[in-house]
């Protein structure tokens, strides 16, 4: 695997992380509030 491939995958899988902790985060701010799942959904796609 090439120098650039592997920087490549980890970012990618920085990215991804990042993107788990901000809809755990998000889940639970919306679990505290009394959201319920379709009403973070329609705040997912935003």
């Amino acid at each position: 695997m090439s120098t650039q491939e592997q920087a490549r995958n980890l970012m990618m899988r920085h990215q991804h992380l990042v993107k788990n902790r901000q809809q755990s985060l998000l889940s639970r701010a919306a679990a505290e509030v009394g959201l319920d799942a379709g009403s973070q959904a329609s705040i997912d796609r935003k």
